[in-house]
């Protein structure tokens, strides 16, 4: 047996033991919630950061854009007025943004199967198409093609637009388009050559026809150049379409025009008359742009506006404007974008009247 008192002094020292033990592990407790609570606070402190961080990121992305080729979709194949005036701009479009620009030919569609691939790619500003008139026309009618004007283009800038005409082989005995309306009139199912059914010229005739007083027969091509080939060797009468792709061959002699199918006169031509001079209320005209998907940045637009708005003042694209028979339409984005939303409505009334569409 010990000494007396202590079993209570080794009772003692046990309790105070036991009292700093407890104030150990409570200050571990303690240090290790302060430790959570930071961890806590520095990431919700990182999550409310990512959305800055994104913007950052997307902003230095944009900055140092282009990084790698872009890609220009042509509507139409190749050897047309629309593939000729891309190919004359891509170098200059190249030297501005520092980067190769290539261009694909994606006919189909009328032109409008350039626009749902432009629809369907990345925002990124590397993937762009040319408009052609079925881009506002094609939805009407197939809603199937995968994309809305008003909903899934970033508009990027409006460039030029084509110019229509009627044409015909030089021994062709029509002198005039009142000469080729007089025939339809006496011929019903007459033959005129033209683009796809849901290209400008088709759907319009097809409206004017119960107007005009004919009934045509239309045959469909892929191309300009396809029309001048077939039209040079006699397989069909007439062509109705953008006058650039067979300029060369009205200057060689042998093709001639009947009609002007715009506003006004050619300038290459002063002497040929608008349809509308010969008595037929006709206007075909169709204005282009580039256009990409839906959520491009805006520095990304603002930059290839701006390069290809360059580009567009260069003289190699007046002398290429000039040969073509267009001329220049530039619009900015919002007026772009304004001007999609305005002829968008049109077709679809215009499909309405040409039977086409129900109402």
């Amino acid at each position: 047996m010990g000494p007396p008192g202590q079993g209570r002094q080794d009772h003692g020292r046990m309790t105070a033991a036991a009292r700093r033990c407890a104030c150990r592990r409570r200050a571990l407790r303690d240090s290790r919630h302060m430790h959570t609570d930071r961890t806590r606070r520095r990431a919700l402190q990182a999550l409310g950061a990512l959305p800055l961080l994104g913007l950052a990121g997307r902003a230095a992305r944009a900055a140092d854009f282009p990084i790698r080729p872009i890609t220009l979709l042509c509507p139409f194949g190749a050897g047309g007025s629309v593939d000729q005036y891309m190919r004359a701009l891509s170098p200059l479009l190249a030297k501005q943004l520092g980067q190769q620009v290539i261009i694909e030919n994606k006919p189909g569609a009328g032109g409008a199967l350039a626009s749902a691939m432009a629809a369907r790619a990345r925002p990124d500003g590397y993937t762009l198409a040319m408009t052609s008139g079925s881009t506002f026309r094609a939805p009407w009618l197939q809603p199937q093609i995968g994309f809305s004007p008003l909903e899934d283009f970033s508009y990027i800038v409006g460039m030029t637009s084509l110019e229509f005409c009627a044409v015909v082989r030089a021994d062709s005995p029509l002198r005039s388009f009142a000469d080729f309306m007089a025939h339809a009139r006496a011929n019903p199912g007459t033959q005129y050559a033209a683009g796809d059914p849901t290209t400008l010229g088709p759907v319009t005739l097809k409206a004017s026809e119960e107007k005009f007083g004919v009934q045509l027969e239309h045959i469909p091509f892929n191309s300009g150049s396809e029309m001048a080939t077939a039209l040079l060797g006699g397989h069909v009468g007439i062509v109705i379409d953008s006058v650039g792709t067979y300029v060369p061959h009205i200057r060689a002699g042998k093709l001639r025009l009947l009609a002007a199918l715009g506003e006004v006169r050619f300038k290459a031509w002063p002497g040929i008359q608008t349809a509308r001079e010969q008595g037929y209320d006709l206007v075909l005209s169709s204005p282009m742009g580039l256009i990409g998907p839906r959520g491009i940045p805006e520095p990304v637009v603002r930059r290839l506006h701006d390069a290809l708005r360059q580009a567009m003042r260069a003289p190699q694209i007046a002398a290429v404007l000039d040969v073509l028979n267009q001329p220049e339409w530039y619009r900015d984005p919002a007026g772009f974008e304004a001007y999609a939303r305005q002829v968008y409505a049109e077709s679809g009334e215009l499909l309405r009247k040409a039977g086409v569409i129900q109402s």
